[in-house]
């Protein structure tokens, strides 16, 4: 599963051009990667760089997502941009994280998700953009958390 995350975060920041459909939207992942990249090297301090970071990999599922291309439905469509930014983060940022984090992080997310959809609902054509975003958000916060060390309440607050 993040084999694929990865690979569908990798050619949304690699890709340019215009996307597919009459709207003439244009692709933007691979643009704002590479000024964030320039601004990273020159170790400028920002504090609001790890929602930079996070936008840009979630941008980038969303483009290929919109442009036909393979994503994780983690939770849905819409949504999948979510986790597999909050995931690539952690790799990319964390000293601690690590090859089994992934395992945990999709687990945790995956519980959290079942017990969503199991009292409410994921999918936006039912609850609404937000509720499918959230659904989303509130996996990847609990997966967050579980891979850094939450206890079980923490994990479920964090949800």
């Amino acid at each position: 599963i993040w084999s694929a995350m990865k690979g569908c975060i990798d050619r949304g920041l690699s890709q340019d051009g215009i996307m597919p459909g009459g709207l003439k939207v244009r692709r933007r992942a691979r643009q704002l990667h590479d000024k964030l990249q320039e601004q990273w090297q020159q170790n400028r301090p920002n504090p609001l760089l790890a929602n930079d970071w996070l936008s840009i990999y979630a941008m980038a599922v969303n483009e290929e997502n919109a442009a036909g291309g393979r994503v994780v439905t983690a939770p849905t469509n819409g949504a999948a941009g979510t986790l597999p930014a909050v995931l690539r983060y952690w790799l990319h940022f964390h000293p601690e994280a690590d090859q089994p984090s992934i395992r945990d992080f999709l687990l945790t997310a995956a519980a959290v998700g079942g017990i969503i959809k199991s009292n409410a609902s994921i999918s936006g054509a039912e609850v609404g953009c937000q509720g499918e975003v959230g659904s989303a958000s509130a996996m990847a916060a609990a997966g967050l958390c579980a891979v850094m060390g939450g206890t079980p309440e923490q994990v479920e607050n964090a949800a």
